[in-house]
């Protein structure tokens, strides 16, 4: 299996454990402190293994930076809020501004430059 396969389940996990954080469901069957080491470790291991696949999406590389720092931060704060620090829906709302830029970008900006095979002047 690639890497995207591999962030992606780890996505899963940690989607499903910020369920279980968030929307209180679960909780029974999973303790808070196991759900919040399995949110913040998968969470780590689907990004890294996602940063590390930065150049095979399907969008240019500032949308990939863009989208990717966005994911960090938004990250970040979801951490801060599970540990209970200082500033945490601060730094939500900021990774959720920054993700919003990277798609509101111009087309031109995003997208990976096209290989054009019909020139003659290959």
């Amino acid at each position: 299996m690639d890497l995207k396969r591999y962030s992606g389940i780890a996505f899963a996990i940690a989607f499903f454990m910020a369920i279980v954080l968030f929307a209180d469901v679960g909780r029974q069957y999973i303790p808070l402190n196991t759900a919040k080491a399995i949110f913040i470790g998968a969470g780590a291991i689907g990004l890294i293994l996602n940063l590390l696949s930065f150049r095979s999406g399907k969008h240019g590389p500032l949308f990939n930076f863009l989208y990717w720092i966005g994911s960090i931060v938004l990250f970040i704060g979801l951490n801060f809020i599970l540990l209970k620090y200082p500033y945490g829906p601060y730094i939500i709302i900021s990774g959720i501004v920054i993700l919003g830029i990277s798609f509101v970008l111009p087309e031109k900006l995003v997208s990976p430059p096209t290989k054009n095979d019909d020139l003659l002047d290959n």
